[in-house]
């Protein structure tokens, strides 16, 4: 399974973002433009690993307040 279909414990709730079942506090403007950038397709559903890792590139204040690297990415 490549990294486009690997889960990344990220999903899109009613237009939210969700990790674990917790919603992320991501003002929403700030979260559709970045998914935009990243080239999310607005549908619900989990997000994939490669497009969580695209979000973290393209803006770093969420990668450094909202979406931490995963621990076990490295592994």
């Amino acid at each position: 399974m490549g990294d486009t279909e690997r889960p990344s414990g990220y999903e899109m709730i009613r237009g939210g973002l969700h990790r674990a079942g917790r919603a992320v506090p991501i003002p929403k403007g700030h979260l559709y433009l970045a998914l935009a950038r990243a080239g999310w397709r607005g549908e619900d559903g989990p997000l994939s690993l490669d497009l969580i890792r695209r979000l973290r590139l393209l803006d770093r204040r969420l990668s450094a307040l909202y979406l931490p690297p995963d621990h076990e990415a490295a592994a």
